[in-house]
């Protein structure tokens, strides 16, 4: 300061007691000093926290699976326990597989045994209709040849009549000897036994391709048995691929890549279809859902940042992004709801869920059901 000042800084005059005050200390200027730079710090701390949102009413969250049995059975073994890591496809547990795979083996068997039973059949079946085929066919010659017989010993018998009775007209008028008459009535009586014998073959001839035709009828029952093995076989390949899921799902694998939180069964223990056996989660796959007060969501939206704190770990700050606000409050979801009978109502701020989307970092540090504490840059729009 230059020396006016320092001298009138040495002589203020103080009302009712006459001449001057010493100089402010130090220790005074400090302390002005401080609190301006206090109020200064608090001003701008509340100003920056205008753009933030916090909440401690926050937790980590993860898709919890629980890995139940389709079958029931004795556990035979359980290979793994709380809090170990697993991977996709390994073993769970094991439920007692030796019913299951009798009757895999018992219709395996019966299997085997209606196949060689349809591949005889239908062996048979084309062998009948190979010889019913040809037998029909034969017969329909022979048939045919009978008929042209027939006709042509009729066509024989005719004439040979015709000469008889010729002869027999000359015979009376004496034009033609004895001789000749007997010789006309054996061409008759021979051509007669020729028709006869014509007419019994043909005869013969459609009972054979009747017989024929009906061998065919032999071909369409054993070609119905062909189809009923079939049927059988087909019946029976079902049955085996029920028993090879069954048998299948008495060992129990792992959906995904993961760690055991939980096991609720012992080696054995009798379990039913449906019953739990392990709870599972998958660390990587987690978020944290904060349950925010109603009057704080004008500024929430979707991809702003988030820092996040755990307890458990005090010197590591986790970021996240708003991934979804809800569009329901928690108390639409509680088990007892709050009615109001006596017509008496206090307002209440209700909360809302957010789910905040979070990078797990490689030691898979969040937990499912750890509280945290979030706080949200709502600047960021």
């Amino acid at each position: 300061m230059s020396g006016p000042v320092l001298a009138s800084a040495r002589r203020i005059a103080i009302p009712g007691l006459g001449g001057t005050t010493h100089p402010p200390s130090l220790r005074r200027v400090a302390m002005v000093t401080a609190g301006i730079a206090l109020l200064a710090g608090i001003g701008m701390w509340q100003y920056d926290r205008l753009g933030h949102i916090s909440e401690n009413d926050a937790r980590v969250m993860a898709d919890m699976i629980t890995v139940s049995s389709r079958v029931d059975g004795w556990i035979e073994r359980r290979p793994v326990t709380d809090g170990q890591r697993i991977t996709t496809g390994e073993e769970l547990a094991v439920i007692d597989q030796r019913e299951a795979e009798q009757q895999w083996t018992e219709l395996t068997a019966h299997a085997a045994s209606i196949r060689k039973a349809r591949e005889r059949a239908q062996t048979q079946l084309r062998i009948e209709e190979a010889t019913s085929a040809s037998a029909v066919k034969a017969a329909e010659a022979r048939r045919i040849a009978a008929i042209a017989n027939v006709r042509s010993s009729q066509s024989e018998l005719q004439r040979t009549r015709l000469d008889f009775q010729r002869a027999d007209t000359l015979l009376s008028q004496e034009f033609v000897s004895r001789q000749t008459w007997d010789l006309r009535q054996s061409q008759r009586k021979r051509a007669e036994e020729a028709f006869n014998a014509a007419q019994a073959q043909l005869s013969e001839a459609e009972a054979s391709l009747i017989e024929a035709q009906a061998r065919l009828g032999d071909v369409d029952v054993q070609r119905k048995e062909v189809e009923r093995l079939s049927h059988d076989a087909e019946e029976v390949d079902a049955q085996i691929r029920q028993r090879e899921i069954e048998v299948t799902d008495r060992v129990v694998r792992s959906p995904i890549d993961g760690i055991v939180d939980r096991k609720f069964v012992e080696p054995g223990e009798y379990v039913i279809p449906g019953q739990r056996l392990l709870l599972i989660h998958n660390p990587k796959t987690i978020w944290v859902e904060a349950n925010v007060k109603e009057t704080k969501l004008e500024g929430l939206r979707p991809g702003q940042p988030v820092e996040i704190s755990v307890d458990a770990y005090p010197d590591r700050v986790f970021t996240g992004t708003v991934e979804r606000i809800g569009n329901s409050a928690t108390s639409q979801f509680a088990l007892l709801p709050s009615p109001n009978p006596s017509g008496n109502f206090t307002k209440i701020s209700q909360r809302v869920p957010v789910r905040i989307a979070v990078t797990q970092p490689a030691d898979n540090p969040l937990r499912p059901g750890m509280m945290v504490e979030v706080d949200i840059d709502t600047r960021h729009r």
